[in-house]
């Protein structure tokens, strides 16, 4: 009998627990901020040592694979006497606090502490050298944070806003899901070649996915999928003008990296795409997984053509709808 009170108690104080964090979500501002800004919480002091050069130089590297560099992240770096609740709502915060109370370096992550979707990233440590130190060999891990989260919320945006009309076209024809938002079309639907397109004044973005037989040993290579993009866009992606197609632009390399996503691996590849006898291109970003319940391999891509416009923003949200895309059982 006792144990079933402690039992009822426990499962009692958890569901307590659980209502009051999503009421506090749901209490919770809409965060602030354009996407790709972080705001950076620094006492002045700070800022003007090593520690601000750290965050300088490691949010202005360039953005992977761009026609023109562009930053991973627009820094906007405030005292922390200015910190007031005008900003607290930002979508990325990182609070820096060096303090002999501190025993060593440490990153506390917290999400939602005043806002909807936050991310807040505490940054401590007891002196300056331990904390260049710290941070030197966490630098990956802090742009990795970041990224996810940054993708992780627009993908979030693009389920409530998804065009359902092309997900069951996807489910029904090809058993694939995919969460596209709102003002993106369907432009061909083929037996194994889907092209959606989003277009606004200056800017098209486009989803490619599409899928073969697997056959060959090979193909999670970066010759092999690059061969294999370059002959659907020769078939499926015309130029502007008669005889001209999309393909990968040879002069840039190709960035070729491995993945796992829920479990099941990745390849993923980063470059620029140009048209062959037009002058076009952009940056591109793939990701392909092994359907093996069908024996076939499926590519999802993003492209982006803007050639008056910063690409940064708008190859991350490509990544975030190629990152919703799931092999129906």
């Amino acid at each position: 009998m006792n144990r079933s009170i402690t039992l009822f108690l426990m499962i009692f104080l958890i569901l307590g627990i659980s209502c009051k964090q999503k009421e506090h979500k749901a209490l919770l501002p809409k965060v602030t901020g354009m996407p790709g800004e972080v705001l950076l919480v620094i006492d002045n002091y700070l800022m003007e040592s090593a520690i601000g050069d750290f965050f300088v130089e490691t949010f202005e590297q360039p953005f992977e694979v761009l026609p023109a560099d562009e930053p991973i992240y627009d820094l906007i770096p405030i005292p922390s006497n200015g910190f007031t609740r005008l900003f607290k709502s930002h979508r990325n915060i990182l609070l820096v606090k060096v303090s002999d109370q501190n025993k060593e370096p440490r990153i506390i992550v917290q999400q939602n502490l005043w806002a909807t979707p936050q991310l807040v990233v505490n940054i401590v440590g007891p002196n300056n050298s331990s904390m260049i130190s710290y941070l030197e060999e966490n630098r990956q891990k802090l742009i990795d944070l970041l990224d996810v989260n940054e993708v992780k919320r627009t993908m979030g945006n693009y389920r409530k806003n998804m065009s359902k009309g092309i997900n069951e076209v996807m489910k029904n024809n090809h058993s694939i899901s995919i969460s596209v938002p709102a003002g993106y079309k369907l432009d061909i639907d083929s037996a194994n070649f889907v092209w959606i397109s989003h277009e606004l004044g200056d800017l098209t973005q486009g989803v490619l996915i599409y899928h073969y037989p697997y056959t060959d040993p090979n193909t999670f290579t970066l010759e092999f999928l690059v061969s294999k993009r370059n002959q659907f866009r020769r078939k499926y992606v015309p130029g502007p003008t008669r005889g001209s197609y999309m393909t990968t632009e040879p002069s840039y390399p190709v960035t070729f990296t491995e993945l796992v996503k829920n479990g099941q691996y990745m390849a993923e590849l980063r470059g620029l795409w140009r048209t062959e006898r037009a002058f076009m291109g952009g940056p591109f970003l793939s990701h392909t997984i092994l359907d093996e319940k069908r024996n076939r391999v499926v590519t999802a891509e993003g492209f982006v053509f803007a050639p008056a416009l910063d690409k940064r923003n708008y190859v991350r949200e490509l990544e975030a709808i190629i990152q919703t895309v799931e092999i129906m059982d």
